[in-house]
């Protein structure tokens, strides 16, 4: 056996003590496999409470189409057996034949922060009482269609340290749901930026003269020009995001008149606009484009003139909702980037500040936390963007005009910046740069 092999066989030993280990640990609890309660309590370890085809999630399919829904349907025949999706103490056993709210249902209290919802059970199915603590993929009940429902399904809510982050684990469509099979989130994507459905992120520019022009990426810092149109002269901020969750392209645009646009993207280098808002001329900075509440749709975040920090939920259908404040202390930041810089799902930010240095806020699923800084001397850079994948790694980067005219792509690493490439010249002709 050569070197190699002997290493290849090393690991496979290792993993087949490992794995033999694990299914030692496990135990048989109702007919169910069940790993211990350590395993139990770990963050993230959780699975499929059923099997059945994902027909709702929380605000809706598609997304904003049931502003007030709480959780993700799962269509499947009644009496079906619905499972514990991770271990955890019963907080909540309510056995109702009511026909509003969720009818017969439980709840969860898991020891990573999460709390799960089980709702519209069979009348009289529930086969746990409050206060009992269930393992993983315990019996919990039935499916049913007690409460406010019109068939047999299941109505899941997930809740992490009191947000609801359903819609991290599931999409819209979703077929063929296993029961007891894992339940992981859906990997994060950078900020969709792509105009034209290619898969790669693009770039808009407004010219001093109020053209707008669509620079389609090619994936490698490359770009192909088209011109869009005139009359942009009163724009004054763009941020880029799916706003709509089409999985296209889309931006808003705050104009000097204090009013908000959405241009929702066709796919095709086209937009179709909509005002969606007012009084947006009273705030100084204006960002997001990615998800901040977990809901799994794109947010706006605003800084106000008292440097509190603000988030503009996203109903899905495009628009937004009410503010609410985050954070405080940003009154001194000059410009924000929206983006998944840790590729945990949650939206993050990175912010540079009036001395030129460059600040990552990491989201945490109800907003953002503190800072760490990442970078300084940007303050000689007369334009900043990006969030999105320029270079077709996975991973959001930035983009940065210096005075020359000179457009640099920073490839983000994960926890810094790689070395910065050149990808144009000349942008000193544009007045906005997204």
């Amino acid at each position: 056996m050569n070197q190699s092999n002997r290493r290849s066989g090393t690991a496979v030993h290792r993993v087949s003590r490992l794995l033999a280990g694990v299914i030692a640990a496990i135990a048989v609890v109702g007919g169910v496999l069940v790993p211990p309660p350590a395993a139990q309590a770990a963050e993230g370890i959780f699975v499929m409470p059923v099997s059945g085809r994902v027909a709702d999630l929380v605000k809706g399919c598609p997304a904003g189409s049931r502003p007030t829904h709480e959780g993700v349907d799962i269509n499947l025949n009644s009496n079906t057996p619905i499972y514990a999706a991770a271990g955890g103490t019963v907080t909540t056993a309510a056995n109702s034949n009511a026909t509003t709210g969720y009818g017969s249902q439980v709840v969860i209290t898991h020891p990573s922060g999460h709390k799960t919802r089980y709702a519209h059970m069979v009348y009289g199915s529930l086969a746990v009482k409050v206060g009992a603590v269930v393992p993983r993929g315990a019996v919990l009940g039935r499916v049913g269609s007690t409460g406010n429902s019109t068939g047999p399904h299941l109505h899941f809510e997930m809740f992490r340290n009191g947000v609801n982050v359903t819609n991290r684990y599931f999409i819209c469509g979703q077929v063929n749901v296993t029961a007891l099979a894992p339940l992981e989130p859906r990997p994060s994507k950078p900020v969709n930026a792509d105009y034209n459905a290619d898969g790669k992120a693009d770039v808009l520019g407004v010219s001093t003269v109020g053209r707008m022009s669509v620079y389609n990426g090619n994936g490698k810092g490359g770009w192909s020009t088209k011109l869009l149109g005139a009359g942009w002269d009163s724009t004054r901020v763009l941020v880029h995001g799916d706003f709509t969750g089409d999985n296209r392209g889309d931006f808003v645009a705050a104009r000097t008149d204090g009013t908000l646009w959405l241009y929702r993207g066709n796919g095709a280098n086209g937009f179709v606009s909509s005002q969606i808002g007012r009084g947006w001329n009273a705030l100084p900075l204006i960002g997001g484009g990615t998800d901040y509440n977990s809901d799994g749709i794109a947010d706006l975040l605003a800084v106000r003139a008292d440097g509190y920090l603000h988030l503009y939920a996203g109903t899905g259908g495009g628009g937004v909702a009410g503010a609410g404040a985050i954070a405080q202390g940003w009154g001194n930041n000059d410009a924000m980037i929206a983006g998944d810089f840790n590729g945990d799902g949650a939206g993050d930010v990175m912010a540079r500040d009036k001395m030129g240095k460059l600040f990552l806020y990491l989201g945490n699923g109800s907003g953002v936390g503190a800072p760490t800084q990442v970078g300084q001397g940007w303050g000689g850079m007369t334009a900043l963007t990006g969030g999105a994948d320029y270079n077709g790694d996975g991973r959001p980067d930035l983009l940065a005009r210096d005075a020359a005219g000179d457009l640099w792509l920073y490839p983000w690493l994960g926890s810094t910046f790689g070395t910065r490439i050149k990808v144009g010249h000349g942008w000193n002709g544009h007045r906005l740069i997204l």
